[in-house]
């Protein structure tokens, strides 16, 4: 079975591989383009395998640089990835309108190491893409609602004032979204479950009423301890309120013309495949040695076992031999308690804050800083103390047991 940081690891992984399929156009309908690795931009030429050649170095030389459209004419603009140094997609922009990009995955693991990619309009549109995860559920004990707020807080951070949000709903666009099925269907073989959301948002900007949309998908995954799941903002979408339906239906015509490059696409899947073949060797790796150290703890339990019952005679002599003593003290000084344990001691122990176990590993009365409601032993003298009475003992890896500190009676 899988464990929680290799479960989430994968999601990593495989979400951020979808991002940029979906990209900033997950708010609108898509249609079925293909990759034209002949194209000429500018003058300059793309191969089959996603490089540029000699004619586009003006846009290859800083790919995050904005690009504006020329009067009456609109200007294809190639998304790139300095991390794979490849193109993603190309996009045709209208009039006036520019992109801003900053987008580098890491060769060895396909992570974002930079993500930034804004494509604005003149009259104050911005369709913006994001590639941050937030986890909730048993692993980090995070619940959606706290994930979500998080979302929130990352996307309407300096985009929108006094926003106003409406509820989180399912999105039919989202769903049938060509790339966002694609990504849904590698995610579903890892035994994820896909689902497209969105949500209406206004607010202020630059002192104008705006509205917009954000689309968010959620990844959640059944495990024996209970569900643990994922929230990637997708995209956000902005425009003033009083020609928002013209924004919209500009932005949806960049989406639908967008050309996503198969190279890209196939290059972050062969690093995802390495990367969770890599993940596949360390945990079985880790497996056996886990199972090494299990032998050798079982082998030095039975030492210490065996250890401890070649003494026990001798140690049962010397208890007798201090219990007579001490009841012999006790007599004499008044201070008698039937367990060993006195007022006395108990006393010192409140000066301290500590308390007093009878040890079952040494069969000795052992000191321990701090008094807790709740205290557990392992029977190998290690102990867990607490004041959470709904922690639960099974948690901790051995037999645990809990245990009573010492009381006068």
């Amino acid at each position: 079975m899988k464990s929680f940081k290799e479960l989430s690891r994968t999601i990593k992984i495989i979400a951020i591989a979808g991002i940029l399929l979906v990209g900033s156009f997950f708010l609108f309908d898509d249609q079925d383009n293909s990759y034209d690795a002949g194209y000429i931009e500018n003058g300059g030429f793309i191969s089959e395998s996603g490089q540029y050649q000699d004619n586009a170095q003006q846009q290859v030389a800083n790919p995050q640089s904005s690009f504006t459209a020329s009067a009456n004419d609109d200007r294809k603009v190639v998304i790139y990835d300095k991390g794979l140094q490849m193109p993603i997609s190309t996009i045709t922009l209208p009039e006036g309108w520019k992109v801003e990009q900053d987008i580098a995955f890491d060769p060895n693991t396909a992570r974002p190491i930079n993500f930034k990619l804004d494509i604005s309009g003149p009259g104050g549109e911005l369709s913006r893409a994001y590639a941050q995860l937030f986890e909730y559920g048993v692993r980090n004990r995070k619940s959606f609602e706290q994930a979500y707020q998080e979302a929130l807080g990352l996307i309407l951070n300096n985009t929108l004032n006094q926003a106003s949000v409406a509820n989180l709903v399912p999105s039919q666009e989202g769903e049938q979204n060509k790339d966002f099925r694609k990504m849904a269907q590698k995610l579903s073989a890892q035994g994820m479950r896909v689902s497209a959301l969105e949500v209406a948002v206004n607010g202020q900007r630059n002192g104008q009423a705006y509205k917009g949309k954000i689309a968010i998908a959620k990844l959640t995954q059944s495990t024996v301890m209970g569900e643990m799941g994922t929230l990637m903002p997708m995209a956000l979408m902005l425009a003033p309120t009083k020609h928002y339906e013209q924004s919209e239906a500009i932005i949806k015509k960049i989406g639908e013309n967008t050309v996503s490059n198969p190279a890209h696409e196939q290059r972050m899947d062969q690093i995802n495949q390495q990367v969770m073949q890599q993940m596949a060797v360390a945990n079985q790796q880790r497996s056996a040695n886990a199972a090494a150290a299990h032998r050798q703890r079982m082998a030095n339990n039975q030492a210490a076992f065996d250890a401890s019952q070649r003494n026990i005679s001798e140690m049962n002599q010397i208890r007798d031999a201090q219990h007579n003593s001490y009841m012999n003290s006790m007599s004499n000084s008044g201070s008698y308690s039937t367990n060993g344990y006195s007022s006395q001691d108990a006393y010192i122990d409140q000066i301290h804050e500590r308390s007093t176990f009878n040890d079952p590993w040494s069969e000795q009365e052992r000191h321990m800083d701090g008094q807790y409601d709740y205290n557990y032993t392992n029977g190998l003298g290690d102990y867990y103390r607490t004041d959470d009475p709904s922690f639960d003992q099974n948690s901790l890896q051995g037999d645990w047991q809990q245990i009573e500190p010492e009381y006068p009676y």
